[in-house]
């Protein structure tokens, strides 16, 4: 699972260049200079407008090279310019499917757009070359758990269920799960009001980290739907600790947010 990933994250300020070996391209050709002026160009930061005017000279070059109309791409999404971004980012994959639908995934999802989400990664997982264990920009979450919360939220919840359990099973190594895996298992119990399953994934989770106040919360709730209001209120006194012990789970993609407003309230109504 911790294979290296060649999709450009969000967060990244310098170019990641991944396009391979340039000497693969004959010498002298338009492929090959464009290649090698990429690598040149790979320590100038993202969105600069050297780096934009490098993409354009490569593509110049060579118009059927995908990394440069994605990394193009990051640029404009960045800055808000949704429509050219976008026009970039569809001709990358149009390209090179493999390396280049994932990063539309990841995009589609930050921007809660589930359905382009689903789209884009039930597509990628069919093709006979996809990786199967395709990671998040950063490398911290499998893409399957992004599909998995994107069928959530378009009223799916046993089939988001189902897509984390068979990304869980497909693991080989203790290591290749995430922080958050069993989180998100549990987490979509919850929502489906599974709550004795919902604490079997959270058990597993307060194994991998007991850092994360989100956990606590969620067991809170199965624990109140489950009438325990003793063991719901604990966990809910813990879910606060840990937020004002500021360790909550701080990526931006989980998009079941828990606020510490939730917290609160759920002490409050169990108090009175």
């Amino acid at each position: 699972m911790k294979k290296i990933l060649f999709t450009l994250g969000c967060f990244c300020t310098t170019l990641l260049f991944s396009q391979g070996n340039c000497l693969l391209y004959p010498e002298g050709s338009d492929a090959r200079k464009a290649c090698e002026l990429a690598y040149e160009g790979k320590s100038l930061k993202q969105g600069s407008r050297e780096s934009q005017e490098m993409f354009d000279s490569i593509l110049k070059l060579n118009p059927e090279y995908d990394w440069a109309y994605m990394e193009k791409s990051v640029a404009y999404l960045k800055r808000g310019l949704i429509v050219e971004g976008l026009e970039l980012l569809d001709k990358a994959v149009e390209l090179e499917p493999r390396y280049n639908l994932p990063y539309r995934a990841y995009w589609h999802f930050q921007n809660r757009n589930y359905k382009l989400c689903i789209r884009d990664l039930e597509r990628y997982y069919k093709l006979p070359n996809a990786f199967i264990y395709e990671l998040t920009p950063g490398g911290d979450k499998d893409m399957r758990l992004l599909l998995a919360m994107s069928y959530a939220k378009e009223g799916n919840l046993q089939k988001g269920i189902e897509t984390v359990q068979n990304c869980l099973k497909s693991y080989k190594r203790e290591s290749d799960f995430g922080l958050v895996d069993y989180h998100i298992l549990g987490m979509l119990y919850v929502k489906n009001k599974q709550y004795k399953k919902a604490l079997e994934a959270f058990d597993k989770q307060l194994k991998m980290t007991e850092d994360y106040p989100d956990s606590y919360y969620y067991m809170g709730l199965a624990y109140k739907a489950l009438n325990k209001p003793k063991e719901a209120k604990m966990h809910f006194e813990k879910a606060k600790d840990k937020f004002l012990d500021d360790s909550h789970i701080r990526n931006g993609y989980l998009c079941y947010k828990v606020y510490y407003s939730d917290v609160l309230d759920e002490i409050d109504a169990l108090s009175e």
